[in-house]
């Protein structure tokens, strides 16, 4: 972890006002581990925004809700399959659709 705190020092030396976003990619499939992987992350730079891969296969990505809910770090993206064309821009509404319809 202390690496990303580094990169980030590095970039701030040529701009103070960076980093100007700080996302973080996250495996739907590691459950609640991904609890954890945030927090650590967020600790060391604070997070602008997530994209969850993998909801292609059995993983449904529930915990996106309690994500949004417990630490206010907008999803800007999912990974649906392996191709460029398989990540798209998080829409809740859709989302929400497709969660309670698989359930």
């Amino acid at each position: 972890m202390d690496e990303f705190k580094k990169i980030a020092n590095v970039i701030k030396k040529s701009d103070e006002t960076a980093p100007h976003e700080v996302i973080l990619v996250l495996d739907a499939t590691s459950g609640q581990n991904i609890i954890n992987q945030l927090e650590e992350f967020n600790k060391i730079i604070p997070l602008t925004g997530l994209i969850m891969t993998k909801l292609d296969g059995t993983a449904k990505g529930g915990i996106l809700i309690a994500i949004s809910k417990k630490y206010k770090v907008p999803i800007v993206g999912l990974g649906l399959g392996e191709k460029e064309d398989d990540l798209q821009i998080f829409n809740a509404e859709q989302f929400a659709s497709a969660f309670t319809q698989s359930n």
